[in-house]
C-alpha cells in the first residue's frame, strides 16, 4: 500500500462531506457576504485539489500527493472561504510530510501542524475577524495542544482538536453578529470543522466521535438563507474578482496592501510559487487591471448582489471577453465573468472554473473572440456536467448583447434560445477610430436598437460623439452606449444591434 494512502483517504473523505452538506452550508452562509455560496465555495475548493491528487498514479509518494493537492486547491480556490481553507490545509499538509504523513505521526506533531495551519489561515487575510473560521482554527489547534502537552495518544489529540473546534462553532452564533442575527453559526467555521471531524476519523477510527455531541447549525425557529435582499444592506463592495498569478518572491504583504486599497475581504495566499488573490470590491475594473498588472492568469468578476435568489442549480452565463472594462457590466447582468486579455493563454481550468461558478447543471458560455469561443466549444465536447451552451459569437458586442438579452427575460422564456437570438440580430466590426463615424454609419439602419462602442486603454471617450449625432439621424430611437473596454486593440469594437 501506497505511504499516501491514508492522505488520499483522508482528503477525499473530507471533499465527499462538503458535498453532502453544501446546501446547508450554502443556507446559513451570513459572513463575509450572504451570498449563499460557502458551502459550494469550500467543495469546489477542496474538489479541486482532489482532482489534482487523481491525475496522480497509485504510487505516488506522500509529498507528490500533498504537493498537487496544493496547487489544485490553490488554483482553485473560490471566495473568501476557498482562499482560507486552501491556505490552512496547504500549511498543514506541509507539515505533515515532514513528519512522515498521517501514519507516523505523533500527538505533538499533530497539535504543531494545527497551530501553524491556523497561523497561515490569520495571515492569508488581511483584516481578520474573530468568531469565525479562524477562530475556530486557532481553537481546535490549542485543544490538540493541551491534549499532547497532557500526554495523550495522537487519535485521543486529534478527537480534543474537534471537540475543542466544535465549541468554537457554537461561539460564532453569539460572536458573530451576522450570525447571532439569522440564528445560525459561521458556514466557513461549520466546513473546517468538517474537515476536522474527517482527519479525526482517519486517525482514530470512523467510530471515533460517535459519542460526541454535534454542534446544530441553525440554532432557532426561522433561521432562514440570506437572499439579495440581504445582501442590499451589505457594507461591502458589491463586486467579488479573484485571480491567480506566478511569482517567485513573497508577494503577499504587497499585494494584500493593494486590494486593501481596493475593497474589502482580502484574503492573498501562495504555495509554490502561485498565488491566488480574493477582494470584494465596487471598483471592479480597478482589481482586473491589478491582476493584468500581476500577470494574473485567470481573472473571474462576479456581482455579489445579483442572481442568489435563484437556485444554483439553475442555467448560468459565463461571459469569456478581452475587455478588462466589461467585467463591471456583464457582471452587473447576471454573468460570471472571465477576463482573459490575451486570448492565446486561456487554460481550461480557468474556462472550467467560471462555469462551475455559474451554475450545477447548464451554463450558457458567450465569448468575445475566436479563440475563447474555441476553447469554450472544446471544453463543451469533453465535459456533460454541467450541460453548456456555446454561442455562435466571437466578439464584444455580441458578448453585451448576449448578456443584455438574458438579463430582461421573463419567467418560461428559455435563455439559451433568447442569447443565440441577441447575438445573430448583432452585426460587429471594428475601427482603428480615425473614421468611426464612418465605420459606424456603413453599419447601421434604421432597425438599429443599439450601438456599442468598446474603446481601447487611451482612447478618449469624445471619439464617439460624431457617432452618436449620426446614429441619431439614421435610426432616431437607437441607443449608443460607450464602453470603456481597456482592450489593447483594435481601438473601438463596434456592435450594432436591430431590433427582435
Amino acid at each position: 500500500m501506497a505511504a499516501s494512502h491514508d492522505l488520499r483517504r483522508w482528503l477525499d473523505s473530507g471533499a465527499r462531506a462538503m458535498k453532502a452538506a453544501r446546501g446547508r452550508l450554502d443556507a446559513i452562509n451570513v459572513f463575509p457576504v450572504p451570498d449563499s455560496d460557502t458551502g459550494t465555495n469550500i467543495y469546489l475548493t477542496l474538489h479541486e485539489g482532489n482532482r489534482a491528487v487523481t491525475r496522480l498514479p497509485e504510487d505516488a509518494t506522500h509529498r507528490e500527493v500533498v504537493a498537487a493537492f496544493a496547487r489544485g486547491a490553490l488554483l482553485g480556490a473560490r471566495g473568501n472561504s476557498g482562499v482560507i481553507i486552501s491556505q490552512y490545509l496547504t500549511t498543514f499538509l506541509a507539515r505533515l510530510d515532514r513528519h512522515g504523513g498521517l501514519a507516523r505521526l505523533k500527538a505533538g506533531d499533530l497539535a504543531a501542524a494545527l497551530a501553524e495551519a491556523a497561523d497561515a489561515a490569520y495571515l492569508a487575510v488581511a483584516s481578520p475577524v474573530e468568531g469565525t473560521i479562524l477562530t475556530t482554527a486557532r481553537a481546535a489547534a490549542d485543544g490538540a495542544t493541551a491534549a499532547a502537552s497532557a500526554k495523550a495518544s495522537v487519535g485521543d489529540t486529534a478527537v480534543a482538536a474537534v471537540v475543542a473546534a466544535r465549541a468554537a462553532l457554537a461561539r460564532t452564533h453569539a460572536d458573530l453578529p451576522a450570525a447571532r442575527d439569522a440564528g445560525v453559526v459561521d458556514a466557513g467555521a461549520a466546513g473546517l470543522v468538517l474537515q476536522l471531524e474527517a482527519l479525526a476519523e482517519a486517525i482514530a477510527g470512523a467510530d471515533a466521535l460517535a459519542t460526541l455531541d454535534e454542534v446544530p447549525w441553525e440554532l432557532r425557529d426561522g433561521a432562514r438563507r440570506v437572499t439579495t435582499e440581504g445582501l442590499h444592506g451589505h457594507d461591502g463592495g458589491a463586486y467579488e474578482v479573484m485571480f491567480v498569478t506566478r511569482d517567485a518572491d513573497d508577494i503577499r504583504e504587497a499585494l494584500t496592501a493593494e486590494l486593501e486599497a481596493l475593497g474589502d475581504s482580502v484574503a492573498v495566499t501562495g504555495a509554490h510559487d502561485l498565488w491566488q488573490a480574493h477582494v470584494h470590491t465596487d471598483e471592479p475594473h480597478a482589481a482586473v487591471e491589478l491582476g493584468i498588472r500581476h500577470r494574473a492568469n485567470q481573472i473571474v468578476a462576479r456581482n455579489v448582489l445579483a442572481g442568489h435568489d435563484a437556485d444554483r442549480s439553475a442555467t448560468g452565463i459565463v461571459a469569456l471577453t478581452v475587455c478588462p472594462g466589461l467585467a463591471e457590466p456583464l457582471a452587473d447582468a447576471g454573468a460570471v465573468v472571465l477576463v482573459v486579455p490575451d486570448p492565446t493563454t486561456l487554460k481550461r481550468r480557468a474556462l472550467r472554473r467560471a462555469v462551475q461558478d455559474a451554475s450545477s447543471e447548464h451554463a450558457v458560455v458567450v465569448a468575445g473572440h475566436p479563440h475563447l469561443r474555441a476553447a469554450a466549444r472544446e471544453l463543451a465536447e469533453r465535459r456533460r456536467h454541467p450541460a453548456l451552451t456555446v454561442l455562435e459569437a466571437d466578439h464584444d458586442g455580441q458578448v453585451i448583447a448576449a448578456v443584455a438579452a438574458a438579463a430582461l427575460l421573463t419567467p418560461g422564456q428559455v435563455l439559451a434560445e433568447e442569447m443565440a437570438a441577441a447575438v445573430a440580430r448583432t452585426r460587429v466590426g471594428r475601427s482603428t477610430g480615425d473614421a468611426l463615424d464612418d465605420d459606424v454609419d456603413a453599419m447601421v439602419t434604421e432597425d438599429t436598437e443599439v450601438v456599442s462602442l468598446i474603446l481601447a486603454s487611451g482612447v478618449p471617450e469624445g471619439v464617439a460623439t460624431a457617432v452618436q449625432m449620426s446614429v441619431r439621424a439614421a435610426a432616431p430611437s437607437a441607443d449608443v452606449t460607450v464602453y470603456r473596454g481597456g482592450q489593447h486593440s483594435p481601438a473601438v469594437l463596434i456592435g450594432v444591434e436591430a431590433r427582435a
